[in-house]
């Protein structure tokens, strides 16, 4: 079976004084005096220490301020105004999809005062009914992964589970390890999920499974969502929204590699021998501030991430199948036993004598590709006849995947910043079947690109803008059809769709 999917999006978002759009948070609040009464015109700074980032609001007649399209982070939140003290709160850590509510009361005082608050009540979330739990970076490096793979964690989420079915249809059809992945929530199929990766379309529309998998090391950390959630999510029973990390003033870096090898694994205690199990998982990740010396220095405006991840995975299959022995090939069908004999087809009301066939009524064709594709049984079978799983393959899979994710961050004055990110990955597969050499190679190139431009827009607009595309191309055929089967079999080139659900009879 050989198929090809090439998919192509785009998304664009812009968003005026909306809530939190994916990929990104927003902090609302009120300002009072201790009698209650708003305070209108307070100068509220956000600030963000580790990229030097800042943004400056003013407080409405209500009192009330509101900074949308805010990354995730630590920030510290500064309100002044002429008569009171002024009050800073530090530390206050927002995340991905959150909306929260810090509202302050400012005392009469010197404004050169500053209250410092350094605890208090848990930041909470009251502008919109979304329930939804965040895995923070924290726990995504350093909780176990099999295969480094962060959406296992979703099972921490309550009423989520990655133990359900796989799609039974990306599997046969494309394979890989997106559709081996399966992550129900809320008691539904995995085709109810929808993902977003930096505000950015990421679900794979062929079987709406994810369409890039990011390294661990290159996530800043990802929401599941479930039940009600904002418009701006669009499709989807669960929202999987996921951040990219950027890079910070400080330059930071990682390299790692994970091995797994069948030499260190104790024997099964029912196999004859220990199966051949290789599995390399490597690469590194480093970020921090653009600095070019005695030319540019980017400190607190242009930051940069790269990261790259490598899998190499040599993994034996052990699978048993049923193969046509000698007898078959040779045309003798004696040993069934058929009371009504074997028919010869251009002759009428005759069978053949003994139920075989004679060699010359066997088609050349059929003979060779019996021969070439279809060995003969190596082990005993079991059944009536004798014949069932009369084959055993230890045909070993095969997977070599390549990924990268590079992303700039950029503040180009106090009321704009940008944003740009590209992420590229490939994963040649083989999946072998029951019989040698008749698997499914599975070859996977996805890229998705998108950038981005935040303006403070006067003291209480933000206006925030995306665009982003994918493309992806899923081509799965099988292992024999590298020997070309259109010359194989002699017949002329026929015109053939994209996507095909038979052998091909040209490449």
């Amino acid at each position: 079976m050989r198929f090809i999917f090439t998919c192509l999006t785009a998304l664009t978002l812009t968003a005026v004084l909306g809530l939190a759009q994916s990929g990104t948070a927003e902090l609302n609040g009120t300002v009072t005096d201790s009698t209650g009464a708003a305070v209108s015109g307070a100068t509220v700074t956000i600030s963000n220490p580790a990229i030097g980032f800042s943004r400056v609001l003013k407080t409405n007649d209500g009192g009330v301020y509101s900074a949308p399209a805010l990354n995730p982070g630590a920030y510290t939140i500064k309100v002044e105004m002429q008569g009171f003290q002024s009050q800073s709160r530090t530390g206050v850590e927002l995340q991905v999809g959150q909306a929260p509510s810090i509202n302050v009361v400012l005392t009469v005082g010197n404004v050169a005062e500053v209250i410092e608050v350094t605890g208090g009540a848990p930041v909470l979330e009251t502008e919109s009914t979304s329930v939804g739990t965040v895995i923070e970076n924290k726990r995504i490096i350093e909780l176990p992964l099999n295969g480094r793979n962060y959406l296992q964690l979703a099972s921490l989420i309550p009423g989520a589970t990655t133990n359900g079915p796989a799609s039974s249809q990306g599997q046969q059809r494309m394979g890989g390890a997106r559709n081996s992945f399966a992550l129900n929530v809320a008691g539904q199929r995995v085709h109810f999920n929808h993902y977003a990766l930096d505000g950015m379309e990421n679900t794979d529309p062929n079987f709406n499974t994810y369409l890039f998998l990011p390294s661990i090391d290159a996530l800043q950390e990802f929401k599941v969502e479930s039940g009600v959630f904002g418009a701006e999510y669009g499709r989807g029973i669960a929202q999987v929204n996921v951040t990219t990390k950027a890079g910070t003033n400080q330059l930071h870096g990682v390299a790692f590699e994970f091995l797994r090898n069948s030499y260190f694994d104790a024997r099964n205690f029912f196999a004859r021998v220990n199966p051949p199990f290789k599995r390399n998982q490597f690469g590194g990740t480093i970020s921090g501030p653009v600095v070019l010396p005695k030319i540019f220095n980017g400190k607190d405006k242009l930051f940069f991430m790269f990261n790259y991840e490598g899998l190499r995975e040599r993994r034996s299959l052990t699978q048993t199948g049923t193969l046509p022995d000698a007898r078959y090939r040779s045309g003798n069908f004696g040993f069934l036993n058929r009371a009504a004999g074997i028919r010869d087809p251009f002759a009428p009301g005759t069978v053949f004598p003994n139920a075989t066939i004679p060699a010359s009524r066997i088609a050349p064709t059929s003979t060779k590709v019996l021969n070439d594709f279809f060995p003969l049984p190596n082990q005993g079978g079991g059944g009536a006849l004798g014949i069932t799983n009369n084959y055993l393959n230890d045909e070993g899979r095969r997977t070599d995947g390549n990924q990268f994710t590079t992303r700039a961050d950029w503040t180009g004055t106090a009321n704009q910043t940008y944003f740009f990110r590209f992420s590229q990955t490939q994963e040649p597969q083989y999946i072998p079947s029951a019989i040698f050499d008749q698997g499914n190679n599975v070859k996977i190139l996805g890229q998705q690109g998108v950038i981005g431009h935040t303006q403070v827009i006067g003291s209480n607009k933000v206006n925030e803008f995306k665009f982003g595309m994918n493309y992806s191309t899923l081509l799965g055929y099988p292992g024999f059809s590298d020997l070309g089967l259109q010359q194989y079999w002699g017949v002329q080139r026929l015109p053939l769709p994209q996507l095909e659900y038979d052998i091909p009879v040209d490449r």
